[in-house]
């Protein structure tokens, strides 16, 4: 399950992602230049450039066919969150509702489908790759809510950590191989080819998901009675084919400071997520003047050590709870503090470090895979605090967070309009480092690692609904000869078979 799990989210990044990068292939930056100024002096004046660009600031060699300014390509690139707002939210509760398997198959297939109308799309116009990342944001949208609850109910509290930490990963690997794959892609075939590939994959994998893949232990087929013992006696709350779906108690939560606490570290992570993610290649092409192939390279490398360092970074925090060393709220907030506080650190140094390319590139790399501290820190919280609703925290505060998230590009695109100077990409870098360590500073103050009195209350009710239901399959099936009536009670029930 968590293997498939990791490999899905590699395949979620590739096809979420590959617009950041095909994008710098697809404008005409020429003509961008010439729009804006007419005389064809240099858009950028040189004080104003870093003297160790890889490719000539005026080498038409690498546009594209569209001369889409700076904004509309943050709002293509921000327009896949729109969509991915609206569905994220009930993404979780679907989960906890109906289950993740099936969920995340529907997505992986719409999405990868939509991936390869892209090209045509561009031909049209860039208004309806709009409406096509829309779409496909709103289809991917459940796609993280509604993992946690399917860890929640195939993995121990000891491990939770860990495997979360693998499962997740797959995001960074997902962007690394989508990144390099991409410019592989736009070099060998052109930049078309790179929505076609890539969306073929995600079919290959939701072949693999509905084949292997269950909801929970006790729908498995093939797993081993002793497995299935000790992952249901290692949770508390175990996870069976009858247990009722306990109420949201949403006054609770929205009156909850650790969900707060979550929430605000997610909007800052996002924040400075989407800003790295989305921009950072076309800083590498306009101020550090990186081609295709040198620019995938370096926004790829940051996003490779994130994935091992996610890694290592969750085996030490569930050692640190094992040995008690520290308690589990100290350990999501060091890690948070990792993974926010040092990136803000590293942005800022990239701010003031003009056109020193190795303190560029080595604090761009920190500030990216300094990040991994949240994968033992905030991101797992959810599970901590509300293991019921686990799903709907996520798809909360992952929802929620993306509406001031996608004002990070876009603000982005309209600093940098007709400016991409050094001194413009100071303000982007120096918002993003205030942004991250405004909300580091809240999850220190406000966070939790305590089991919420919301869900332990959750948890008695459908115990107690769980019994009576356990009460009505026994008093169905007494009997060795069962009549009709009794099978009936049973299957309606939903009792788990006895033969």
């Amino acid at each position: 399950m968590a293997f498939m799990a990791f490999t899905g989210y590699i395949n979620v990044y590739i096809v979420r992602n590959n617009i950041n990068l095909a994008i710098v292939a697809m404008v005409n930056y020429t003509a961008i230049r010439e729009e804006v100024n007419p005389s064809n002096d240099s858009l950028i004046p040189e004080e104003k450039q870093c003297e160790f660009q890889t490719v000539n600031s005026t080498d038409t060699s690498e546009d594209g066919p569209f001369p889409w300014s700076e904004p509309i390509q943050a709002l293509i690139s921000t327009s896949f969150l729109w969509g991915y707002f609206i569905t994220n939210i009930p993404g979780g509760r679907l989960a906890e509702i109906f289950g993740t398997k099936y969920l995340l198959a529907i997505s992986q297939i719409l999405a990868s489908a939509l991936t390869m109308l892209i090209p045509i799309a561009a031909s049209v116009g860039w208004e309806l790759i709009i409406v096509i990342r829309v779409t496909m944001g709103l289809v991917q949208g459940p796609s993280f809510p509604c993992m946690h609850p399917l860890l929640a109910k195939w993995i121990p509290p000891q491990e939770r950590g860990t495997i979360s930490a693998v499962v997740y990963a797959g995001q960074q690997l997902g962007t690394v191989v989508g990144l390099l794959l991409t410019g592989l892609i736009i070099n060998k075939l052109g930049w078309e080819a790179v929505f076609y590939i890539e969306g073929c994959i995600g079919f290959v994998w939701t072949f693999f998901w509905l084949l292997l893949v269950f909801d929970s232990p006790d729908t498995h087929p093939r797993i081993s009675k002793a497995e299935k013992k000790y992952i249901r006696t290692s949770i508390a709350n175990d996870a069976s084919p009858t247990k009722k779906v306990a109420s949201v108690p949403w006054k609770d939560i929205f009156t909850s400071l650790p969900f707060y606490a979550i929430l605000i570290a997610n909007i800052g992570h996002n924040w400075g997520f989407l800003i790295l993610l989305t921009e950072l290649p076309i800083y590498m092409k306009n101020i550090l003047g990186f081609d295709i192939k040198s620019n995938s390279m370096a926004t790829a490398f940051p996003y490779f050590l994130t994935w091992l360092a996610s890694i290592a970074v969750s085996p030490l925090a569930d050692l640190c709870k094992q040995k008690e060393w520290l308690s589990t709220v100290w350990i999501r907030k060091i890690f948070t503090l990792i993974g926010h506080m040092g990136p803000a650190v590293c942005l800022t140094a990239v701010a003031f470090a003009g056109c020193d390319l190795t303190l560029i590139l080595v604090m761009l790399t920190l500030s990216v895979s300094l990040q991994a501290g949240i994968y033992a820190g905030w991101f797992i919280n959810h599970i901590d605090i509300a293991s019921n609703f686990a799903g709907t925290l996520f798809g909360l505060t992952n929802g929620l967070s993306i509406i001031p998230s996608w004002i990070g590009p876009l603000v982005v695109g309209f600093i940098t309009k007709g400016n991409q100077t050094i001194e413009a990409w100071q303000i982007v870098f120096l918002l993003a480092a205030v942004v991250l360590g405004f909300d580091a500073v809240f999850f220190l103050i406000f966070a939790s690692g305590d089991e919420q009195p919301w869900n332990k209350e959750a948890t008695k009710q459908t115990k107690k609904e769980d019994t009576r239901e356990s009460m009505k399959c026994f008093d169905a099936g007494t009997t060795d000869t069962k009549s009709e009536a009794q099978k009936t009670a049973q299957k309606d029930l939903k009792c788990p078979s006895t033969s």
